[in-house]
């Protein structure tokens, strides 16, 4: 399947690169950086060591399934970015398929979430701030075409809707068939994505959801997950040092060993290792 309107859409995205501007651009560079490992390396560890390991371990699956939806779908399309035919148009080298758009799905998902679950006036002005800018920045950058854009706000907001209206279901049912359960479905999940799309980023996730369903496996059965903390200062404490452990071993890790085993590490020391780590070092509470 062809992408549809190629030239109109290069011409939209041609006027969005000619209005660049120098005091803009370090803003829409940052703005990558949502769309990349190092935001999810912040916010799971963040959320799960220092506030919560249950919304902190379903926000990884819900962004580990919006991750497999989206290579799948890129796969699939195999529609080009603006930068497979106009190559000096990018900021960045992108090398992947366009359709749809990662950021722009995990802005919606994202966002959406914010919207609903964080009780403040302003939820709706951060979170619709945040999926605006996150989703223009994509074109901005010259790495989507806006149907891009479109086809992974639609994504985004249907995993959102459906992890909304069915994540309590889904936890009574997996609470009801036991641990023994939960791994084996884990582990089936991971092994059949690495059959079916054996590609660097998919080896990449999935050695972090084998290691996030067997860390979560043993933390559950001896009880090793921390509580809420008393205070925000004790969550931020807690959710700082197992982001900074987590960083130490992405860029200490030695680059010729194989992508699996590191996010394999990482997944176990976020799943596993940090809460008896910030027990032991009496930050749990």
């Amino acid at each position: 399947m062809e992408m549809p309107f190629p030239e109109e859409q290069l011409e939209l995205v041609n006027k969005v690169v000619c209005s660049r501007t120098e005091w803009l651009d370090p803003l829409f560079i940052f703005l990558n950086y949502f769309d990349s490992a190092y935001f999810i390396f912040i916010l799971i560890p963040f959320i799960w060591i220092g506030f919560s390991y249950r919304l902190g371990l379903k926000l990884f699956y819900i962004i580990a399934l919006s991750g497999f939806v989206n290579v799948c779908l890129k796969n699939l399309f195999g529609w080009p970015r603006p930068t497979h035919d106009c190559p000096d148009i990018g900021l960045f080298d992108f090398h992947s398929y366009g359709f749809p758009s990662g950021g722009a799905q995990t802005a919606a998902l994202l966002g959406t979430l914010l919207i609903y679950y964080w009780k403040s006036k302003w939820r709706f002005l951060v979170g619709g701030i945040y999926i605006l800018l996150v989703s223009f920045s994509r074109i901005y950058l010259g790495a989507h075409y806006p149907l891009d854009v479109l086809g992974g706000w639609v994504l985004g907001f249907l995993l959102a809707f459906l992890f909304i209206c069915y994540q309590e279901k889904i936890e009574k049912y997996l609470t009801k068939k036991g641990l023994n359960f939960c791994l084996a479905l884990n582990t089936a999940v991971a092994l059949f994505f690495l059959w079916l799309i054996p590609t660097g980023q998919i080896q990449f996730q999935m050695g972090s959801l084998l290691a996030i369903g067997l860390g979560a496996y043993f933390s559950f059965k001896y009880d090793l997950c921390l509580k809420a903390p008393k205070t925000i200062t004790a969550g931020t404490s807690r959710g700082t040092l197992a982001v900074a452990i987590l960083f130490l071993l992405y860029f200490l890790w030695p680059k010729e060993a194989p992508l699996f085993t590191q996010t394999f590490v990482i997944g176990l020391w976020v799943s596993l290792l940090a809460s008896p780590v910030c027990n032991y070092l009496k930050i749990k509470a």
